[in-house]
């Protein structure tokens, strides 16, 4: 079935269910009034308070004097009558027991010819089953006294889902019990037959269900037997046929669904839709409530270009923590032989696409021509908290070759490159805290992206961290150790070995802070204390050992001053914190150490804070220099908040910064890039804004005096009422950042700027409907990044919604961008299940502050 095909289809169920009150209109009148009728006799009342334009109203609910009896049965009626053979008839018959009250018009009562009990009672005429949250209506039926077994014939039913069965409290007289609303998701529906054989499982023959108001049943669910079981929350009906206004959609033998939140074993419903990169597939998920704990999502699928995929997730609780492990695979991938088979016969056209070498993309094809076509992931993450000292946390993702998440990653992950797999083992005292980690990346090389590089592993690294604060004469003793095996997969085509090897960490320190209520003042002195040991130190030079010891002395200081005003007539207090920051590091050469884990730090306010320049320590700059800033606030004094941030701050240097991350041109931060020779930073500058506590502007910058530009920025509004009100709108610049221009440094068409808009909004004139939708531009480049664009219809009983996506991946040889693409299609019929082509939730999350609320009750 094509995209265009199941598109169309979808839009006539779309249709039919959006075009019910004019289907309804075009039927004959005595259907209308049948359906009032029938509203009226469920006790449905009319109003506007909600998306369902009304609600049931509970009769009274009266229980038998002898209410706390389990055997309790409490029988009374109007003029009696005894008949010889044993049978007695009352008027206005009334039952009670146990949670239930049975009312007819006239009732014949039937006694066992040898003991004289009461065996079986007819009803007849205007017939009331009633429960907390479930009335059942009937022309006549019966009740088995000794098995409490009930029939009815001709009946109309309501009843609450979802687990909602709240009941006032036990009374035994009309005059302390009053109507209750029931304003949750309920079902409701006739029938030929009913029976009860047990409490709260309801049977029925020929029968409709539906959880739309009974003024307007928009779907229902026609079945020749449906079962209703509240003791264990499911529901299941055989030749079931779903109609919209009578127009028959889907046909089902046998169909299981949940009738209230709880966990329960079976199939969910199936996933059909249609892609590029799959074609045609049908997904039959099987949800297993393992235990209370422990659940599971088994997913067959078939996949028209590619063949039998087989999906397993699992979710468990422990009493030390949680996680969920995911694992997927496809034997013998027909798409993916295709294209192993043709790869060869591309070389060139691959060169002109990605711009690598024909060395690196020979590699890759090496590893193209070695992938196995049985394809496969696996994905655990877990975090377990053991005592108060010991946790643990682990994120494993593995993928069998390097196209996996480009044929079966969603837009969110369909870019990624770089596999996280990592486990840490924490320890947490009152002065020590230690950290022992393994990671590493499985880095992706398909051979039609641009080029990926392998990232260096930790296996293992151990963090050892102590502090003593307020000991001798008030000073503060902390020491942070590190040792790590740096350990790397050569990149696939590259021709150099890079460094490998062990690197230890000593850094000892003590500060004295001194604190008085409008000033404060902390100097601190450390000694770093690194020592290399490495491997694979050809064709680099690098030496095999490498010590590098460095003192490092920094004061920080700063004042607090407040007063308070009234803005607007509101009062406030306003803060005023200058800060100062002087640090001292000597220079030493550091030009033959490897690179492991280190880059430079993008310059901000907090930065103008912190003692190194770059991140990790293959690196710690050479410092002479003092930063100096500047903070106001303005804090609501009613609810103390902050309604105003403002600071600015830049660096004063002393002398000329030496230490680069190399020594030629081949990065940016090298010896002779004139930024290091300046004696003042670009001025950092941020503004948050809390408008009111929907709105929020907040914006940083870096200003230039040199230049006279600006170096970079971002400025963003947040709106937000509630999880689907939502409106965001962000800008982002940064001066030669574009990694996609290729052109020369100085030239403004490097620059990046980015400009990113989302929202959720409701469409106006139309209620019920809800508009999503992000465009993230790039204006140097002059394409899109991300867009996306969904519409969603969320009503009552119903909801439909249609989300699609693009995401930009890389450009071809021409300069073309390239694109993936994501469409979803999903019905929910509410109290039934959700249909469609797939879950676009991982989509629509790229939304900041959005949280879908569809196809769940209001």
């Amino acid at each position: 079935m094509s995209a265009r095909k199941l598109l169309s289809l979808m839009l006539i169920f779309t249709y039919c269910l959006a075009h019910s009150n004019a289907y309804s209109a075009m039927t004959a009148d005595t259907s209308s009034l049948a359906t009032a009728d029938i509203a009226n006799q469920l006790g449905w009342i009319n109003s506007g308070e909600n998306s369902c334009g009304g609600y049931y109203l509970e009769g009274p609910f009266i229980y038998p004097a002898d209410a706390d009896k389990p055997n309790a049965i409490e029988i009374t009626g109007n003029q009696g009558l005894y008949r010889g053979s044993g049978t007695s008839e009352l008027e206005s018959l009334t039952i009670r027991h146990q949670g239930q009250q049975l009312t007819a018009n006239q009732g014949f009562l039937y006694r066992e010819a040898e003991t004289g009990k009461l065996s079986i009672i007819d009803l007849i005429g205007n017939v009331h089953l009633q429960e907390p949250n479930t009335l059942v209506i009937a022309k006549e039926g019966r009740y088995h006294l000794v098995t409490k077994t009930k029939s009815l014939h001709d009946i109309l039913y309501r009843t609450t889902l979802n687990g909602h069965e709240v009941a006032g409290p036990k009374v035994t007289s009309e005059e302390k019990q009053h109507d209750r609303k029931i304003t949750t998701l309920s079902a409701f529906g006739s029938a030929n037959e009913f029976s009860q054989t047990e409490p709260r499982v309801y049977e029925f023959d020929k029968t409709t269900f539906s959880t739309c108001p009974p003024t307007d049943p928009v779907w229902q669910v026609k079945a020749g037997h449906i079962v209703l079981d509240k003791n264990t929350g499911r529901g299941y009906a055989t030749d079931a046929r779903i109609v919209v206004k009578n127009i028959p959609i889907f046909y089902f033998p046998y169909i299981n669904f949940s009738i209230d939140r709880q966990r329960k074993s079976g199939f969910l419903w199936p996933v059909i839709g249609h892609s590029k990169k799959w074609g045609g597939y049908l997904q039959t998920p099987f949800y297993w409530n393992m235990a209370p704990n422990d659940d599971m999502t088994i997913t067959p699928g078939y996949l028209s270009l590619r063949g039998f995929q087989f999906v397993d997730y699992l979710r468990y609780l422990t009493h030390k923590g949680s996680g969920t492990m995911k694992f997927d695979v496809l034997p013998n991938d027909r798409a993916f032989r295709d294209f192993q088979a043709k790869a060869p016969g591309n070389i060139n056209n691959y060169v002109n696409i990605t711009g690598n070498t024909t060395e690196i993309i020979q590699a890759e094809l090496n590893r193209l021509e070695n992938a196995s076509p049985t394809r496969n992931s696996f994905i655990w993450r877990d975090d377990s908290q053991f005592n108060s000292n010991w946790s643990t946390y682990i994120d494993l993702n593995h993928a069998s070759d390097d196209y996996y998440m480009e044929d079966f990653g969603n837009l969110r992950e369909i870019t990624e490159n770089q596999l996280l797999q990592e486990g840490d083992l924490y320890f947490k005292s009152e002065h020590w805290n230690s950290t022992l980690r393994l990671q590493s990346y499985q880095a992706l090389h398909p051979i039609d992206r641009p080029p990926v590089t392998n990232q260096y592993r930790r296996l293992p690294q151990l963090i050892l961290n102590g502090d003593y604060p307020d000991q001798f004469f008030g000073l503060d003793y902390f020491i942070n150790n590190e040792i790590t095996h740096f350990g790397l997969l050569k990149t696939p085509g590259a021709s150099v070995n890079q460094p490998v090897g062990n690197r230890l960490n000593l850094q000892p320190g003590l500060s004295l802070p001194l604190n008085w209520p409008f000033f404060f003042i902390n100097p601190r002195f450390q000694l770093a204390m690194t020592q290399y040991q490495l491997t694979q130190t050809q064709p680099t030079n690098t030496p095999g050992s490498k010590r590098r010891t460095l003192p490092i002395f920094d004061i920080a200081s700063g004042l607090a001053l407040s007063r308070d005003m009234t803005w607007f007539h509101h009062p406030f207090r306003q803060t005023l914190e200058p800060q100062a920051y002087y640090t001292y590091i000597p220079y030493r050469n550091q030009a033959s150490i490897p690179l492991f884990d280190t880059t430079v730090n993008t310059l901000s306010y907090d930065q103008i804070f912190n003692y190194n320049r770059f991140s990790g320590i293959d690196r710690i700059g050479d410092a002479n220099q003092i930063g100096v800033g500047m903070t106001t606030r303005l804090i609501d004094q009613r609810s103390g908040l902050e309604k105003v941030r403002l600071g600015v701050g830049d660096i004063l240097y002393f002398s000329n910064r030496r230490v680069t991350m190399c020594n030629n041109t081949s990065c940016t931060d090298n010896p002779f890039n004139p930024e290091n020779k300046r004696r003042l930073s670009p001025v950092s500058g941020v503004i948050d804004y809390h408008v009111r506590n929907d709105w929020r502007i907040s914006t940083n910058a870096l200003w230039n005096p040199v230049s006279k530009q600006i170096d970079n920025a971002t400025a963003g509004i947040h709106y937000q009422t509630d999880d689907t009100h939502i409106i965001n709108l962000g800008y982002n610049y940064a001066r030669n950042g574009n990694p996609f221009s290729g052109i020369s440094t100085n030239n403004s068409q490097n620059n990046l700027k980015v400009t990113d808009i989302s929202f959720s909004l409701p469409a106006p004139f139309i209620r019920d409907l809800n508009l999503v939708g992000r465009l993230s531009h790039d204006w140097a480049s002059n394409h899109f990044q991300n867009l996306l664009y969904g519409v969603q219809y969320d009503t009552c009983c119903w909801a439909m919604r249609m989300v699609g996506g693009r995401t930009f991946t890389s450009l071809d040889g021409d300069n073309t961008p390239q694109y993936n693409s994501e469409y979803y299609v999903q019905f929910a019929l509410k109290g039934l299940g959700n249909i469609g082509s797939g879950n676009p939730n991982g989509l629509l999350s790229t939304i900041s502050g959005y949280n879908t609320q569809f196809g769940q009750e209001f």
